[in-house]
């Protein structure tokens, strides 16, 4: 009989997941489950998981991998979805694929299996995921496949077959996280004009909650990667964990947006994303010092494509890994330091500096002592640059202003 090794949270999803492939499949359902960060989510998973029927559980702790391979490369990259998603879950779900491809070859299993909401964006990056890594594995959804495809259907599932140790309130909404961000779920689709109660979020204070004083980080990168805080170095897994608790004190990192789904729907998305909110700030304020206009708008247009890649599964791909090269070497001189100040929600850049800085205080200054812009060179530029406009027009042709 063939074995499957199942994507494994412990919740109700995967856990109706387990039951229908363990019916299926018998004593041959493997688990695996990875530690990112989700505070205390994973502690007795495996024990759970062998308790419902599997077989074997795998349990890993990835946190610090997930951040040099995958959170810091789509930093470096300025990877953010247009609605402004870090895409702190985008980026964990290839990680979590690639260790279940890793496992099931190890364990001789030639099935992989998930428990994706029907209506979820992990379900395509799972899928999407497998095919880049192991072609000739074939992924199952046994939650689809059963028919289940209600949050409502799934919960009344695990109750039927006494499949949580209690009987459990999933109350108004779920929480799914690791250490990079946070996205809420509804029990039901919320209206786009309603605002969203301060109870959901847990990673920022309110702003009626946050310090009376600002707050500041002077946060300093190398090569486009952040690499210290307020002149300590510190490992790349600390130094997150910090600016996301910072930020967080101060109410930075809530996004509320409408997001455009994978599956063709727009949903109201809900994301704490304190760390990323202010990591991205600040390198996008380096590279404004230290980049030129042309390197500026190019890598603007790379970084969303970077980012709709991530955003819809292709992180395996070709293309991915080839502008992954690309910014390795268009952050080559973004290195320096930014002072971020947070207060009450709000966060701004308050000063940058870099040794490879292009702005010069001398070409700026506006007063005579001290100025060094050639003024000279002002007009023959004047002349060049509107020689188009003063080339004869069509006949007959005016501007719309000059009609009226």
């Amino acid at each position: 009989m063939k074995k499957v090794v199942l994507a494994f949270s412990g919740g109700h999803g995967t856990k109706a997941a387990l039951h229908l492939l363990r019916r299926k499949y018998g004593p041959n359902v493997i688990t695996y489950t990875a530690n990112l960060g989700q505070k205390g989510s994973t502690e007795g998973l495996c024990e759970r998981a062998i308790a419902l029927g599997a077989s074997s559980a795998h349990i890993a702790d990835l946190r610090e991998r997930f951040v040099e391979g995958y959170i810091f490369p789509a930093l470096r990259a300025g990877a953010v979805c247009e609605s402004g998603y870090a895409l702190a879950h985008a980026l964990a779900r290839p990680m979590i694929v690639a260790e279940m491809v890793k496992i099931a070859r190890e364990e001789g299993a030639d099935l992989l299996a998930h428990g994706c909401a029907a209506k979820s964006n992990d379900q395509v990056r799972f899928e999407t995921s497998a095919a880049a890594l192991a072609p000739e594995m074939r992924v199952l959804n046994p939650l689809r496949d059963a028919n289940l495809l209600h949050d409502d259907e799934v919960a009344a599932y695990c109750q039927k077959h006494d499949l949580t140790a209690r009987k459990e309130d999933p109350g108004r909404f779920s929480i799914t996280e690791n250490l990079y961000g946070s996205s809420v779920q509804w029990n039901h689709a919320p209206d786009s004009f309603d605002e969203v109660p301060d109870e959901v979020f847990r990673r920022t204070r309110p702003i009626a909650g946050a310090p009376d004083a600002p707050g500041e980080l002077t946060i300093s990168f190398k090569h486009g990667l952040p690499c210290s805080l307020d002149g300590e170095n510190l490992p790349s897994l600390e130094l997150i964990h910090r600016v996301s608790t910072v930020a967080g004190e101060h109410g930075v990192g809530r996004l509320v947006t409408l997001e455009d789904r994978l599956i063709g729907i727009k949903m109201v998305e809900v994301y704490e994303q304190p760390a990323a909110t202010i990591l991205h700030m600040a390198r996008q304020a380096l590279e404004r010092l230290v980049l030129s206009p042309d390197m500026l708008q190019f890598k603007s247009v790379l970084s969303r494509k970077f980012a709709d890649l991530t955003y819809q599964g292709f992180w395996f791909s070709e293309l991915r890994e080839a502008l992954d090269a690309f910014f390795l070497k268009a952050t080559e001189f973004v290195t320096g330091d930014v002072r971020v100040r947070m207060h009450k929600g709000h966060a701004r850049v308050t000063g940058a500096r870099s040794r490879y800085s292009l702005y010069s205080q001398a070409m700026a200054e506006p007063t005579t002592e001290g100025d060094a812009f050639s003024h000279s060179a002002v007009r023959g530029f004047m002349e060049t640059i509107s020689q188009p406009l003063r080339a004869a027009p069509r006949e007959g042709w005016k501007p719309r202003e000059a009609d009226e």
